[in-house]
């Protein structure tokens, strides 16, 4: 086995230094993607192992759908950042004149939501990737279940870290539906989430 792959240390390193990004919402795109990862491992073991056989279409088709979420949470990682630079450049607009101040509220609004919308999909698929674990902690590789609950609990504290930066950057839009319906919406979804990390929990408490 070696050792760990460069970019995870990349990106320890840039999340670790002193700049404004990366910063917490890439660390919850990383954090999602790996318990994507976990949720992956976990369903290939089932899938390869005869006693499962009768789950193996489910757990063949978990893991092809972890694959998928955990590539888009690392590309949500770096859209971040990206995103993070634009609401800095809203910022930044000139605001001199009554023109120039609509101008740059309007940039400034849309710039958030443009940030907000990334890590909304992130909780949005870091929850689809807790839903999975679930399914695996109760129905997949018995001597796995431990790596299975690890997934949705990475999930899980992903989920809630996009929603507090969705509150956070939608916070002061005020009467602006789009935002109103994301914050609504976010706020549902953690909730299940949380049920979810609940119901792992008990599962655990009753079986280890």
């Amino acid at each position: 086995m070696t050792g760990p792959d460069d970019s995870v240390a990349a990106w320890s390193d840039a999340l670790a230094a002193a700049t404004a990004t990366p910063a917490g919402g890439s660390a919850a795109g990383i954090g999602g993607a790996l318990a994507g990862a976990l949720v992956e491992m976990v369903a290939r073991l089932t899938t390869a192992r005869d006693s499962y056989a009768d789950i193996r279409a489910e757990t063949s088709s978990a893991a092809e759908r972890a694959a998928t979420l955990r590539a888009r949470l690392l590309a949500l990682a770096v859209e971040d950042a990206t995103a993070f630079h634009d609401v800095m450049e809203a910022l930044a607009l000139p605001r001199g004149t009554e023109a120039e101040i609509a101008q740059r509220n309007a940039a400034r609004a849309e710039a958030l939501k443009g940030a907000a919308g990334v890590q909304y999909e992130l909780l949005l698929l870091a929850g689809e990737v807790a839903d999975l674990g679930e399914r695996l902690v109760a129905r997949g590789l018995r001597s796995a279940v431990g790596d299975a609950a690890s997934a949705v609990f990475l999930a899980a504290a992903a989920c809630r870290s996009a929603y507090w930066a969705i509150r956070s950057n939608l916070r002061r839009l005020y009467d602006d539906p789009e935002a109103e319906r994301m914050m609504a919406g976010a706020l549902e979804r953690l909730e299940e989430v949380a049920a979810v990390e609940k119901r792992v929990v008990l599962e655990l408490t009753e079986r280890l």
